[in-house]
């Protein structure tokens, strides 16, 4: 099984980055959805092995740029126990029982995604090669963690927890739907801008947008802060809300609307929204749907508030999004200062050889008047 690719298409390969796009391969040698191929340049030469999906435009993910490939339960063994080897030990996660075991192609593990919540492990596999090996994973977790369970997202047979389960981050305790809840039940990428949300909320009203289950809202609380306002749409996440930040005023409602009735300002304000460029044809779209969404916080923000602003889409790059929040900022009329940029902590690491792992970006601004 193999794939040979156009002439002039190896360069990335040789870079070590991971994708074969389906425009860069020439002809396809009996491969289907989930086989490991070997990957062949224009004059038949070997670059490695990797996942195929005929039905991607990613069609190869590469996990091997060797000429040969062990067998599949060692190296798939070997690269979860190193995974969760740099993570369990890592200074700067001995504060959470909850961290990203596994994060796809930074890990050498594409298309796999695997959280860790306290006793319970989620297993998100993305592409029909991860879906095939979701026995020989949960294998490997449960020797090395013998957690109370394992839940495999889409997966019919797999079972999750039937009522919410509570971790700790930081001393804050926030309660998880692991079968219904966004990505695999909570955001845990947000762990590090949430530690700042509470370094700066003391003596603040904070105001938590796309709040989700008010991970936001409860770091403010817990940092001092004299109140919090969380928004959020969803009448599901708004129940975990109101359990993980009990003090806080829950507002069921959009929030672009929101902004638009709000006439109280407030000192820390913490913006997570959805991607909104899903595709790359979208950033055009989604960079005027930043603007006028950081354009209406603004305007909700008091002298010195502080602002933390995200995009979680991949194709918008971090200097593209400071361009954005500075026209926001200008057609506010808010002078602004950027203060540092923000990224996912150290559980959630990219590849210098895949930098579209890096999809979340983010700010830390103060606004000066």
């Amino acid at each position: 099984m193999s794939v040979r690719l156009k002439h002039g298409r190896e360069k990335p390969l040789l870079r070590r980055h991971p994708w074969v796009m389906s425009g860069s391969i020439d002809s396809t040698k009996t491969a289907v959805s989930g086989d490991v191929v070997a990957v062949l340049n224009s004059q038949g030469k070997l670059l490695g092995y990797g996942d195929y999906d005929a039905e991607s435009q990613i069609r190869v993910r590469m996990h091997h740029f060797t000429d040969s490939v062990p067998e599949e339960e060692v190296w798939l063994r070997a690269r979860l126990e190193d995974a969760y080897a740099q993570r369990e030990t890592h200074p700067l996660l001995q504060r959470t029982n909850a961290f990203r075991w596994v994060n796809a192609e930074a890990d050498g593990l594409p298309g796999l995604t695997v959280d860790r919540y306290a006793d319970w492990v989620v297993v998100k596999a993305s592409t029909p090669a991860m879906q095939r090996r979701t026995s020989m994973i949960a294998e490997v977790i449960t020797q090395r963690v013998k957690p109370d369970g394992i839940y495999i997202r889409g997966d019919a047979a797999s079972v999750a927890p039937a009522e919410a389960i509570s971790i700790d981050e930081h001393g804050r305790e926030y309660w998880i739907d692991l079968k219904s809840g966004q990505k695999t039940g909570f955001y845990l990428d947000q762990r590090d801008a949430r530690e700042l949300f509470r370094e700066l909320a003391a003596g603040t009203s904070a105001l938590d947008l796309f709040a989700y289950s008010g991970g936001f809202a409860a770091a403010a609380l817990q940092g001092g802060a004299k109140s919090a306002v969380a928004v959020d749409s969803s009448y599901d996440a708004i129940e975990l809300l109101k359990r993980n930040a009990a003090e806080a005023e829950a507002v069921g409602t959009d929030v672009n609307e929101f902004l638009r009735q709000e006439t109280k300002n407030f000192d820390l304000i913490s913006v997570d929204p959805p991607p909104f460029a899903k595709r790359k044809r979208d950033v055009d779209a989604a960079c005027r749907a930043y603007k006028d969404l950081n354009l209406r916080t603004f305007k909700r923000a008091n002298p010195g508030a502080h602002i933390l602003t995200f995009t979680c889409s991949h194709h918008i790059s971090a200097e593209l999004f400071r361009k954005v929040i500075a026209g926001a900022a200008l057609d506010a009329g808010r002078e602004v200062e950027f203060l540092r940029p923000l990224s996912a902590p150290v559980d959630h690491p990219v590849s210098s050889a895949h930098p579209e792992g890096e999809y979340l970006k983010g700010l830390l601004v103060r606004v000066r008047s």
